[in-house]
């Protein structure tokens, strides 16, 4: 059984880039509800 070698670097880019992504995805689920919200009281 081979166990795969992650240098450092590589492993803490990858953590970056999966949070980074995660942030982009919920800040723009965030902003789409937002905008619906601000659209529902702005019709009243």
């Amino acid at each position: 059984m081979t166990i795969a070698y992650i240098p450092t670097g590589l492993g803490l880019g990858a953590i970056i880039l999966v949070l980074l992504i995660g942030g982009i995805v919920l800040f723009s689920l965030g902003y789409i509800i937002w905008l619906k919200i601000k659209h529902f009281f702005r019709r009243k």
